[in-house]
């Protein structure tokens, strides 16, 4: 059903990192972008669709003394409706970049009171329907930011709590939020001028590592390697899958053909299609493949209807991209 295609080479290997890969698609230039963590860096390889010409630029993540690199834990481009910015995550705090990693727009630090047994970083990023970008932190707490559209005038709105343990992973579908934390919790909120929290489901002590929101459903990836889909309404488990043998790093979802990419430490990458009635949503494995000595860390689709999706792996200096064979 699919077939790899020719790799994008990054000039330094990926961290073994949930969700570390994240993507920016510019049609109307030709060019997509592969945000990848490395240490204390992000490595951003744009190149022309054809693959053919590859520019790479490193973006560091400094403390605000500026004296050193802080630890990045997840890289993401947040597409709002009047611009795009690229979050980084960290073990002080956040920043905020221009998409090519040219210009920071903003700098939040963590304080000392934020942390929970000693623990400070920030985890999970997500855009939220035109002008909000949500990050998660170490305490449980979520972070909202209004976001212009230009300049540097970032605000922090407000901060939701719900969460007793640390953020994993913020997914959004429209006005939309969805967080997942370290127990297996997930908590759907519903975005305005007041975050609000719209449904609740209590998790078994496995963490939930990734998350996507399709239509009425709440779909995770957890470390035990289940996906868990549940009702968005009621919170009820629909559908669960044992999709992997080890802890699962990254899902997503591409609306136009309810294809759910996951991917795994066990080094496979599995597409699933959704098919949605009242009352259970019933899955078929569409493509497996075991990519040979790789622990996968990230793995996204290229655009929305799925024909393509890339993935990353520990210690490789590769995005190995994938396309619908035709």
């Amino acid at each position: 059903m699919y077939k790899r295609e020719k790799s994008i080479q990054l000039k330094t290997s990926a961290s073994l990192l949930y969700n570390n890969l994240s993507i920016y698609s510019v049609p109307q230039k030709n060019i997509v972008s592969y945000a990848v963590v490395h240490k204390s860096a992000v490595n951003i390889a744009t190149s022309s669709s054809d693959t053919a010409n590859i520019h790479h630029r490193e973006v560091h993540c400094k403390e605000a003394s500026n004296s050193s690199n802080s630890l990045i834990l997840q890289a993401k481009f947040c597409e709002l409706s009047s611009r795009t910015l690229l979050v980084i995550c960290s073990q002080k705090g956040l920043q905020m970049f221009e998409p090519d990693g040219s210009a920071m727009v903003f700098w939040h630090a963590l304080a000392g009171s934020d942390s929970k047994n000693g623990i400070i970083f920030t985890r999970g990023i997500a855009a939220i329907h035109e002008n909000y970008i949500a990050v998660g932190a170490s305490s449980g707490i979520i972070l909202i930011f209004s976001i212009p559209s230009r300049g540097t005038n970032v605000a922090l709105q407000e901060m939701p709590t719900g969460h007793n343990c640390m953020v994993l992973d913020l997914a959004s579908e429209g006005s939309t939020l969805a967080s997942c934390d370290d127990s297996g919790t997930i908590i759907l909120w519903q975005s305005g001028q007041r975050f609000k929290t719209t449904l609740r489901i209590n998790g078994s002590g496995m963490a939930c590592t990734s998350l996507c929101l399709s239509g009425n459903s709440v779909i995770g990836g957890f470390g035990s390697g289940h996906i868990r889909i549940f009702n968005s309404t009621t919170g009820n488990m629909q559908t669960e899958i044992c999709a992997h043998t080890k802890w699962i790093n990254a899902i997503d979802i591409a609306p136009e053909s309810n294809l759910l990419l996951t991917s795994s430490e066990d080094s496979f990458v599995r597409l699933w299609s959704l098919q949605e009635d009242s009352k259970n949503v019933k899955v078929n494995n569409e493509f497996s493949e075991s990519v040979t000595d790789l622990q996968i860390c990230g793995a996204k689709f290229l655009n929305q209807s799925g024909t393509s999706f890339a993935v990353t792996g520990y210690d490789s200096c590769e995005v190995i991209l994938y396309s619908q064979k035709c």
